[in-house]
């Protein structure tokens, strides 16, 4: 397809807009200052951007691509795209829509054309279209599987991975408690142990310092009284 083709093609279906208006600047009552603003800290970071896809427009690589397709099956004499040029060379003329569909069907008629075979021709454009759309919902899948899917394959084995770290770190502190449980038990074991020898020592130095006091003494006095 041309692209002088296509543009005529294209005027068929879509009419220029006019320009829209610029919207009038308006003073802002109130400047916001850093300290105005609103801060919320976070331990870890988050996603940036919004979930919501951006809304539908008219797309002209998509319209080339349903254009192509209806030009492709385009059919011999005059069908609904004829009735469609009229239509649209009606635009110009003072009339309201009805008088311009009457008209155009009129034009159609004079031109061996019935409203029958204007239907039928545009219910077929239809299904080419509704073909097209099949194939794009086809191509969407295909690009979901293969840019979203493996990620989402990602991020579930990072989610388990995360999961079984954390059990592992949960497994670890218990094991941490219980190794300063265990210490804190030999601590009071050896606190224990070490008063109990302590004492027995502490009671043995006692008992020798009594009798070697005693034997001593009596030593001490056969030296003074047996002179």
């Amino acid at each position: 397809m041309s692209n002088g083709f296509l543009k005529d093609f294209k005027a068929l279906f879509i009419v220029p807009e006019e320009e829209p208006r610029k919207p009038e600047q308006k003073a802002s009552s109130a400047s916001t200052t850093p300290s105005q603003e609103s801060k919320t800290p976070t331990s870890l970071p988050k996603e940036t951007g919004s979930d919501a896809p951006s809304p539908g427009k008219v797309n002209d690589k998509f319209l080339n691509v349903l254009f192509s397709a209806i030009e492709k099956n385009n059919q011999e004499g005059f069908d609904y795209l004829e009735f469609r040029n009229s239509l649209q060379s009606l635009r110009e003329m003072s009339m309201d829509e009805a008088t311009r569909f009457k008209s155009a069907m009129a034009m159609a008629k004079s031109m061996g054309a019935s409203m029958a075979a204007i239907v039928t021709s545009a219910q077929q454009y239809l299904q080419v279209l509704k073909s097209e759309q099949g194939k794009f919902d086809e191509a969407m899948k295909n690009q979901r599987a293969q840019q979203i899917g493996n990620k989402e394959q990602q991020m579930e084995e990072l989610s388990n991975s995360v999961k079984a770290k954390e059990e592992e770190i949960k497994k670890m502190q218990q094991e941490i408690e219980q190794t300063k449980q265990k210490y804190v038990e030999l601590s009071q074991q050896i606190k224990d142990a070490t008063r109990h020898i302590e004492s027995t020592k502490n009671d043995f130095v006692a008992s020798y310092e009594s009798l070697v006091g005693q034997i001593q003494g009596d030593l001490n006095k056969i030296q003074e009284y047996m002179k």
